[in-house]
């Protein structure tokens, strides 16, 4: 008696991608990505995300910064960016004493936006004072809004606390 085929192997030859089906497939999912991935995916928006949580971030050790060591701190808005400072002599004096970035352990402690990520803030500069509170430069206390690739953070002036709404 001869050998009989094996009937569940040529039940599953017609299973599965030719090589032509499956380069055709590769193509259209390549022009489909191609196409679809830049309407999803911006860059200026990537970068205005990333600018919005290192300014969150910034914001919150200046608040941390000016509590703990009882020395004023300023924020010092512009179109390109941020500066944080402290007074040159703790409680008075000119903000001329360029802070620490702690990250790369250099001075200024500058912060300069990706092009085309904008920045405004209701209050330019902010101070957080010995307290941690948020102030005008003439001392009074203030809560701010500052937009950063048109995402927003809040600053409530009494506690110095910097939220994203």
């Amino acid at each position: 008696m001869g050998r009989q085929p094996d009937r569940r192997i040529d039940a599953h030859r017609g299973c599965g991608f030719t090589l032509v089906e499956a380069v055709v497939l590769i193509a259209i999912l390549g022009i489909l990505g191609g196409v679809a991935a830049p309407r999803f995916l911006s860059l200026r928006e990537l970068d205005g995300a990333r600018a919005h949580r290192q300014a969150l971030a910034d914001l919150r050790h200046a608040q941390r910064r000016a509590a703990g060591s009882g020395c004023p701190v300023e924020v010092d808005f512009d179109a390109a960016g941020y500066r944080l400072r402290q007074r040159s002599g703790c409680r008075t004096g000119a903000f001329a004493l360029e802070l620490v970035d702690p990250v790369v352990q250099t001075s200024p402690y500058a912060v300069t936006l990706p092009e085309g990520v904008s920045l405004s803030s209701s209050v330019d500069p902010i101070v957080l004072d010995a307290l941690g509170r948020i102030t005008r430069s003439d001392g009074s206390t203030t809560s701010v809004t500052v937009r950063i690739g048109g995402l927003a953070l809040e600053g409530v002036g009494e506690t110095g606390l910097f939220r994203v709404p």
